[in-house]
Formats: structure tokens, C-alpha cells, sequence
């Protein structure tokens, strides 16, 4: 019996004009249609707005609505469930209906169903509901097509392994791999849809088994955007105004400029200015779009949008590195997607100035810029929900350079273990992401760490962090004095010539980073203000506060990380003169001194 989804491009002559599907509702729509599968797995934005045809207008609505007044309006019985309301219904007639059935039901197994309702335990509905479908089956003409759509199944058969499973737990999983794989259930018309915001929620023995389909609702792109500013309902709660009169975008600039939110946020920022008298200027939409995309990945990322007037020229030495990125920078700005990498591994000791180079670089590019930090929770589910979160972000944002301080802790690996497997799924979800190749050019991952050897082999491999850019500390009095004037000009101190000549002299073949010159002129500077003389930084000022300092990092840490930094590089042109032609065995055989150094300290 074909199953009547009423989907795809074919449909009855006197029905009212409908929106066509289109992603995720469309790909759905065809797998209905199919019939061979009888369980699907909705999975991502779900929480969000969708349109459907009200006449001759379009409105937005949620998920559940959308779900029965699209997707499945024509079915018999359209039902609902979720762990706190229970079952419920499309409509009053499908409820009047399935109770009448219910009255039959109570009469024939001597139960009370029918006066107290079906049990809210979907363990004990669980059996109610199969004697429901094996009526559809005696009776295909009343009952023609039902859809179960249960909410929040993650609560019902959540991702641990079986170890930690209650056995109520395990009993929902059965019931939901018996229905996936009963032919039957296809042939009665007959399917049931979970939906849930992360699959990563839920067990993996569901998502892995062949007879469940997976289908996932990104964010909305650009052309979905400009649909939904374009719909009129702005226009309405501004009072009927055009969107000229409040706000210095058209429709297609401002979707353009809302990429990475969902359609409801967008309804929620327009709200809020509009109804606080507010335009919607570029500072306003930046503003919005930052604090709600944070927000929506509850404070674990960081977005900025890309700084005029800043770019590498002020990034002192690391001129290997610079070049390479300047013709990054060329390849993005020119849309050469074919040939940029696919993501950057910048490696370093601490304070060799990873972070502040990234910045000016991201700013050169014209490319906004998502910074993640560590998103692992110690509550059940929660890790891979904000995974999920930040992958589907990042991929509705593009193009965009999503930015990873201390990747090796980020990531993971796939060996990680005594977390019931948290680790390795979010590891290969990353690797799987960070992989994908048709996602060439939207994104540029940069990984940046002191310890590139923890960083897993999988992710250095070409086509992930297949680039690695190292960087050193100054190299020669030549690149101190360029790091001493790049600071000295941020902090606005004028150095006279006898303290650049004792900088040059007594600081010039000690391998100092920003972070160090920073510190050492901050000294000085501190001196020379306790002094009565503000910006009057003077050479005792500068020898005061290079003798008196003690550096508390451990050479031997700086050292391991210095040569990890080397043994990564994947190209010599980017290394320093020492190490260009040094012998790569030699290097490693001290690298490994080193570690197992630290290992037995």
C-alpha cells in the first residue's frame, strides 16, 4: 500500500496550494514515501519555526504544527507522546476515534482504558499501542495512515551502554528496534518518528541499526532567510511599515548578515528592536547575532566579527608563518575554495603569540571568527548536545575560520575511555566534520596547542590539519628589536636610542615571545610612572626589570614544546635556520629524552 505522505511533487487536484518541501522535510518526505523504513530519527533544529500555507498567506511555525499541518494533514491518526504530557493527539476527532477503539479494546481484555486514559509510561504503553496498529491492519480503510511522533525520546532510550541502562530503558530500546524492523509495520502504513535535538543522545544501538533512518534539519540556509524576513510578518509588527523605514538593510542583506541563527532567533532580535523603538543597524544586528549565537551554545564559543584596519602587519616576526597566511588570506578573499586547507595546525610554546596571530589573520580575511572552548560536561547527554550545537553552527555560519585553543584537549581521541565512550563520539564526530570535503572554503579550522604530539595522528593527517604553521620565539637581535617595537608602540612608550641599543646588546640573542617583551616593558613602564615620569621609559627602567626577573616556566617543558612544534611542521620552509636541515632522527631521539624526562618526574 503506498504510504500517503503527500509529499513529493504530486497532488490531488482540489487541494489547496501547498509550499513546496524543501530540505530535510523533503528528504523525509521521500524515505516516507518509500516504504521501507518505519522508524526515523529527526534529529538537529528542532526548536525552531517552519511555513506552512494558510491561504494565500505563509506563517512560520513550530515543529509539532508543522509536522500535522504539512507533512502529515491527511493522515487517519496523527499521534503524540512525550514522557510528561503522554499521548496526545493531532485532533479532537482522532482522539474521539482512537478512545472508540479503546471502548472495543477494554471490552475484549477487561482493562479501563477508556475511563482512565492510556498509561503515561511509554512501557506500559508501548503494548497498548502495537494492538492499536494491528487494528489498522484489520481495517485499512478507517484507520489509513498513522504517525506516532514521540518528543524527547532521549529520555526513553538515552546514549550509555548497557551496563547502565535500567531495565526500563532497555524494554523501550527492544520495542523501538522490533517496530524499525517489522515488515508489517510498512505495509500497515504505519511509522513513528523521534525527535530529538542531538541523535548523539540517544543509544547507539538504535542509531546504528540498518532499519532506522536518520534524517537531520540544519540551520537554515541564505535562500530560507530571505524567505522568512520576505514573508511580511516584520512588516506587520512593525505597524505596517516597510522595512526601509526601520532598518538600514534590504531582505537579502540582512538574511545574508544572520547566517549561523535559526529562523526563530531572528524572529526574537527583529522583535526586540522593533518593539523598543529601536533600528535595526549593522552595530544592532552585530550585537544580536553574537550574544544569540553564544547564547544558543550557552556561552561555550565566542564570535567576533573580523576587526578593520587590523591584519598581520601587526604581528611582529614570524615571517614564514605570515607569508604562508597572507596567501591564505589572497585564496579566501578571491574564493579559490578548490585549493584552501581544510583546516591549520598552529603549534608553539606558551606565549609565542598563537592567539593575537590568528586574530589579525581571521581580520584579514574578512571572515568572522567562532572561538570554542571545552564544551565537555559532566552530565549525561550534555557533551554531545553542545557538540552537536557548535558543528551545526559552524556549519550554517560559513564562510567563517572557527578558531581552537589547546586542540589536544578539545578533540580527545578515539582511545579515551572510563567516560562510557563520550570521548571517542566526540572525537569522531569531529574528525568526521573537520573531513568533510564539501565543506572546503566555507570553513577554515585552526587547531592551536603547545603539545601537537597529543593532538591525535587521525587529525594531522592531509585533509584535516594536513597545514602546520609553527611558530618560534625571536629569532636574533634583528626580530627582538621588531617584537620591541611593535609593543612599545601598542603600549605608546617612546624608547630612546641608548635603550634600543642596550636591547639589541644584552637582549638580543635570547629567545624571547610578545608575551615576554610585554611583560618586561610593562615592568618598565610601572617603574618609570612610580618614578613621576609616565611614558619616560629610560634604560635603568628596562635593566631593572629584565635582572630582577625570574622566569617560573621550566626549561626543559619549553624545550618539549619547542621541538614538538618542529617535529609537527609540514613544510621546512616555515622553521627556523637551526632546525631547517637539522636530522630529523636526532630531533626526535631528544624530543623523546624529554618527554620521558617528565614522564618519571
Amino acid at each position: 500500500m503506498p504510504r500517503p505522505a503527500n509529499e513529493i511533487e504530486t497532488e490531488k487536484p482540489a487541494a489547496p496550494p501547498r509550499l513546496p518541501l524543501r530540505g530535510w522535510a523533503l528528504e523525509l518526505a521521500r524515505r516516507w514515501n518509500a516504504s521501507t523504513y518505519s522508524l526515523f530519527v529527526l534529529h538537529g533544529n528542532i526548536f525552531d519555526v517552519f511555513p506552512v500555507q494558510n491561504g494565500a498567506e505563509v506563517s512560520y511555525v513550530p515543529l509539532k504544527t508543522f509536522l500535522a499541518q504539512r507533512l502529515f494533514a491527511e493522515r487517519a491518526s496523527l499521534l503524540f507522546y512525550d514522557i510528561a504530557d503522554g499521548l496526545t493527539f493531532g485532533s479532537p476527532e482522532m482522539q474521539t476515534r482512537f478512545f472508540e477503539w479503546l471502548e472495543i479494546f477494554d471490552n475484549v481484555e477487561n482493562t479501563h482504558f477508556r475511563q482512565t486514559g492510556p498509561p503515561r509510561e511509554f512501557i506500559n504503553l508501548a503494548p497498548l499501542l502495537r494492538r492499536f496498529f494491528l487494528k489498522v491492519a484489520v481495517d485499512p480503510h478507517k484507520w489509513k495512515g498513522v504517525t506516532l511522533i514521540i518528543d524527547f525520546p532521549e529520555k526513553l532510550v538515552p546514549a550509555q551502554d548497557g551496563a547502565g541502562a535500567s531495565n526500563e530503558e532497555r524494554v523501550n530500546l527492544v520495542t523501538f528496534l522490533k517496530w524499525a524492523a517489522a515488515p508489517e509495520m510498512a505495509r500497515m502504513d504505519v511509522g513513528i518518528i523521534l525527535v530529538a535535538e542531538s541523535a548523539a543522545e540517544l543509544h547507539a544501538g538504535l542509531l546504528q541499526n540498518p532499519h532506522v533512518a536518520q534524517v537531520r534539519s540544519d540551520l537554515p540556509d541564505a535562500e530560507e532567510r530571505l524567505r522568512f524576513l520576505q514573508s511580511g510578518w516584520a512588516e506587520k509588527m512593525a505597524g505596517d511599515k516597510p522595512m526601509a523605514e526601520w532598518s538600514d538593510f534590504t531582505a537579502v542583506e540582512l538574511a545574508a548578515r544572520t547566517a549561523g541563527l535559526n529562523l526563530l532567533r531572528i524572529q526574537h532580535f527583529l522583535a526586540e528592536a522593533l518593539r523598543n523603538g529601536a533600528r535595526v543597524t549593522h552595530e544592532n544586528v552585530a550585537a544580536s547575532k553574537k550574544r544569540l549565537i553564544e547564547e544558543y551554545c550557552q556561552g561555550l564559543v565566542r564570535f567576533k566579527d573580523a576587526k578593520p584596519g587590523v591584519n598581520l602587519d601587526r604581528v611582529a616576526t614570524h615571517t614564514a608563518a605570515k607569508k604562508k597566511l597572507r596567501e591564505l588570506a589572497w585564496l579566501i578573499k578571491n574564493q579559490k575554495a578548490d585549493v584552501l586547507e581544510r583546516g591549520i595546525l598552529v603549534p608553539g610554546r606558551v606565549g609565542v603569540g598563537k592567539s593575537f596571530l590568528i586574530d589579525c589573520f581571521a581580520s584579514e580575511c574578512g571572515l568572522p571568527v567562532m572561538e570554542m572552548g571545552d564544551f565537555r560536561s559532566k552530565w549525561v547527554g550534555d557533551t554531545e548536545r553542545q557538540q552537536s550545537r557548535i558543528l551545526m553552527t559552524v556549519r550554517a555560519l560559513g564562510p567563517v575560520i572557527v578558531v581552537v585553543d589547546e586542540a589536544d584537549a578539545i578533540f580527545g581521541t578515539r582511545e579515551a575511555d572510563g567516560d562510557s565512550g563520550v570521548s571517542g563520539r566526540v572525537f569522531a564526530a569531529f574528525a568526521a566534520h573537520i573531513g568533510d570535503s564539501t565543506l572546503r572554503g566555507r570553513e577554515v579550522w585552526v587547531a592551536m596547542t603547545s603539545r601537537p604530539d597529543l593532538l591525535a595522528i587521525d587529525m594531522k593527517r592531509q585533509g584535516r590539519f594536513g597545514l602546520c604553521i609553527p611558530l618560534f620565539p625571536a629569532q636574533g637581535p634583528s626580530e627582538i628589536s621588531e617584537l620591541f617595537d611593535v609593543v612599545t608602540k601598542v603600549k605608546k612608550i617612546t624608547l630612546a636610542e641608548t635603550v634600543s641599543a642596550y636591547i639589541r646588546e644584552h637582549l638580543g640573542t635570547l629567545p624571547l615571545t610578545g608575551s615576554d617583551v610585554e611583560a618586561i616593558l610593562a615592568r618598565a613602564k610601572e617603574r618609570a610612572v612610580l618614578a613621576c615620569r609616565d611614558n619616560d621609559v629610560q634604560k635603568e627602567d628596562v635593566e631593572e626589570s629584565v635582572s630582577s626577573f625570574i622566569d617560573p616556566l621550566d626549561p626543559n617543558l619549553l624545550a618539549l614544546q619547542e621541538l614538538a612544534a618542529v617535529l609537527a611542521c609540514s613544510d621546512r620552509r616555515y622553521l627556523p635556520d637551526r632546525y631547517r636541515d637539522a636530522d630529523r632522527a636526532e630531533l626526535l631521539d631528544r624530543f623523546t629524552r624529554l618527554k620521558s624526562g617528565r614522564m618519571m618526574a
